[in-house]
């Protein structure tokens, strides 16, 4: 056997450079990573695999080129890592500065007090004089050499706390690692490759985007930037990136199916369990299946730093749209920026933070999705279109029934220097009885959508004019069955 294998396995687990194996693969989620490793290994039955201290164990996965394991040992170290190490070295080396300013100190404390009151040899008045000059002088360079070290004490204490502030943001658990030791079945006769898998919930990626409106051309652009983080304790070097969109590592079970209680005036839809949140013991075999879903990014080979965050460009897409002001003024006396987007073929786009643009200037922050079933994006709020609603006083029902009347008045303002289309959007009243009525007039005429059972008006509005709607909506019941429900709306 060879006598120099356990030597060459000691030195593994010593040097840092070869503990921790560099990635060559790293698929990052919204909640996680699953990170590839590859390294060679002289010939030895027992292999030590490093692990960052936050990987899953139960997700580790092997693959050997020759030969297969026979057992696994999992043990967790104190010995930090990389990232860590590297600042608990700069932070020993301040506090030793700390240490040598605080000595300095107390070494100009003492000269201070000899040259403050020194032993009197002068025998006469111009001795006197040439001691006190002297005296005078030397205070006068403690002073100096005392407000260098206070400046360089603050210096010092500054670096001390950005770097406490630096190591929590790595997090406690870099403080420690893992180590995996596969034994193998047999001792393999030349060195090994071996590439490893498993998951990081320490590494992230999250999507940040600029959502740029432009009226005149017709377009919506959406530049999709990806927001990348990983805490595993070294930098990444030259690893092959890759961004997926699944949302949710641990969700594995669809939504239970509700109940259907009908016998109200209206169904009413019950559900007792949103979703189910039992423990199975084969979720390490659906993670796989489930992190498998969903669209991907290939950002190539890059460095992803172990400290703070890293911004990528990932994508752009061009939209064709058309544009309007909507105002729901019921609601709201505000109008705000709608695009809807033209195309059949919409991407679909994790959600994220997102600045909106309108014709060049930010207009809005928030979140922002795109996807098949929404296609409408909104750009916050247009100050120079406004819209006021007054209610108006109630005719007369019609003879021998009982009814409801609502009358109003809704003025929109365009306050630009360009024309502006305004979708006006009020709710129509949802009728409980059958034996009811509803009969709605308006001028414009309004559209009745019944998706969002609500009444439209779609208005061309010149530059600096307004625009007016009147109307009157009356729900109507027959005056012998007013008494089963009373008045309703």
């Amino acid at each position: 056997m060879n006598k120099t294998a356990p030597l060459l396995a000691l030195l593994l687990l010593a040097s840092p450079a070869a503990v921790w194996a560099k990635p060559v693969s790293v698929t990052l989620y919204p909640q996680g990573a699953s990170v590839t490793e590859e390294e060679t290994f002289q010939p030895e039955k027992d292999i030590v695999i490093p692990l960052p201290a936050g990987a899953e164990a139960e997700s580790l996965s092997f693959s050997l080129s020759a030969g297969s394991v026979l057992e696994t040992r999992l043990r967790a170290d104190a010995k930090p890592s990389p990232a860590m190490k590297a600042l608990q070295k700069e932070l020993e080396e301040v506090r030793d500065g700390l240490s040598r300013v605080a000595a300095e100190r107390e070494s100009l404390t003492c000269e201070r007090l000899f040259w403050a009151d020194p032993p009197m040899e002068a025998k006469d008045k111009k001795a006197l004089e040439k001691q006190a000059a002297l005296s005078a002088a030397r205070l006068e360079k403690i002073a100096g050499r005392d407000i260098a070290l206070s400046a360089r004490e603050r210096e010092l204490e500054q670096k001390s706390r950005a770097l406490e502030a630096r190591m929590e943001a790595l997090g406690s658990h870099n403080k420690g690692m893992q180590t995996c030791t596969l034994t193998l079945e047999e001792t393999p006769s030349a060195p090994l490759a071996v590439r490893w898998t498993y998951f990081l919930p320490g590494a992230s990626w999250q999507p940040s985007y600029r959502v740029l409106a432009d009226e005149k051309t017709g377009t919506v652009r959406v530049l999709m930037d990806a927001v990348l983080r990983q805490q595993s304790g070294a930098d990444w070097k030259n690893v092959d990136v890759t961004l997926a969109s699944a949302e949710d590592a641990r969700r594995v079970n669809p939504p239970s199916l509700p109940d259907w209680v009908i016998g109200e005036e209206r169904p009413v839809m019950r559900s007792m369990n949103l979703m189910a949140a039992k423990a199975m013991d084969s979720e390490s075999a659906v993670l796989t299946q489930e992190l498998a879903t969903g669209q991907s990014w290939k950002l190539g080979h890059m460095d992803v730093p172990a400290e703070g965050q890293l911004t990528r460009f990932v994508a752009s897409h061009e939209l064709a749209a058309s544009f309007c002001r909507l105002v729901r003024p019921l609601q709201d006396t505000r109008a705000y920026v709608m695009a809807t987007l033209t195309p059949d073929s919409v991407p679909l786009l994790p959600a994220g933070q997102a600045v909106f643009q309108v014709n060049g200037t930010e207009n809005a922050r928030g979140v922002f999705r795109l996807g098949p079933d929404r296609k409408d994006i909104f750009f916050g709020v247009d100050q120079l279109v406004g819209v006021r609603a007054d209610d108006l006083p109630t005719g007369h029902a019609a003879e021998g029934s009982k009814a409801n009347v609502w009358r109003r008045s809704v003025d929109v303002m365009n306050g630009h220097s360009s024309p502006v289309s305004v979708r006006v959007e009020i709710a129509a009243p949802i009728l409980r009885n059958s034996a009811m009525s509803l009969a709605e007039e308006s001028t414009p005429k309004a559209e009745l959508e019944e998706k969002g059972s609500g009444y439209v008006w779609r208005l061309d509005i010149p530059a600096r004019e307004s625009r007016n709607i009147l109307q009157s909506v009356t729900v109507t019941m027959p005056e012998e069955r007013s008494g089963d429900t009373g008045q309703s709306s």
